[in-house]
């Protein structure tokens, strides 16, 4: 494990810092036992907007986050995210941390995006001090986690139930979505957030060409993806992530 200039990290919050000596397979091995992370297990991935989620959509999003919470407690699930303190992340943080949850929360950023090293395109950003788990992964640049986000969820849940919740979003958005669906993972888009969610969502619906499919989700089989109307979300996603994520050998 590689050491960096990182600040300490709240006492209830344990970090892996990963190298590129070994294979991302090989090192997330490695972190998961240093971690104490248990696999298999339901495995929830959340991703979309960050530093330009609206203020209001975020507190939105802690409310319906505090509604799911005992879910994934009940199930058994980890959640994975992008580890930071803005948007989508910092609102799972925030509702674990006031629901009191228990379920394992495990950000996964580049190194170099966080910590001020030699090689870092710009100023450090904050990890969510909520989180659990942090795994820092090599690289300097946002998008450089989208596959390692991907390969720790199929990795972790090892078979069992795994979902990619989506709100709002950009182009590394389009990333982390595009390399969890080549792994046939499945999408719930959450409608009416806006960004790249809502052009992902005309694509699936519509298939509209002006959507950001490009090369890169031409050929992805649309039947993973699942759209959930923004607001519905409070009173729906709960039971959704009951029923897709309870563990398969759960009688």
């Amino acid at each position: 494990m590689e050491q960096a200039d990182i600040a300490d990290p709240p006492p209830c919050q344990r970090v892996w810092i990963a190298t590129a000596q070994r294979t991302p397979s090989q090192e997330l091995a490695r972190a998961f036992a240093s971690l104490d992370l248990r696999s298999p297990r339901p495995l929830l991935v959340v991703v979309g907007g960050a530093g330009n989620l609206p203020d209001h959509l975020a507190a939105t999003l802690v409310a319906i986050f505090e509604r799911i919470t005992p879910i994934l407690d009940e199930v058994g699930a980890a959640v994975i995210d992008g580890g930071t303190a803005y948007g989508v992340m910092a609102a799972m943080g925030q509702a674990r941390m006031r629901t009191r949850a228990h379920f394992p929360l495990l950000g996964i950023a580049p190194q170099g995006a966080v910590t001020p090293l030699p090689t870092s395109p710009a100023a450090p950003v904050r990890l969510d001090p909520h989180h659990s788990h942090i795994l820092l992964i090599p690289g300097a640049h946002w998008g450089d986690e989208s596959p390692w986000i991907s390969a720790a969820a199929v990795q972790l849940a090892a078979g069992q139930p795994a979902l990619m919740l989506v709100a709002a979003g950009g182009d590394i958005t389009r990333l982390d979505v595009w390399h969890w669906l080549k792994q046939r993972g499945r999408v719930l888009l959450l409608a009416g957030t806006g960004g790249m969610t809502d052009q992902l969502v005309a694509w699936r619906q519509q298939g509209a060409q002006d959507a950001p499919v490009d090369p890169l989700l031409a050929s992805i089989d649309r039947s993973l993806i699942e759209v959930m109307p923004w607001d519905e979300a409070a009173a729906s996603l709960p039971q959704f992530l009951h029923a897709r994520l309870a563990p398969s050998n759960r009688r």
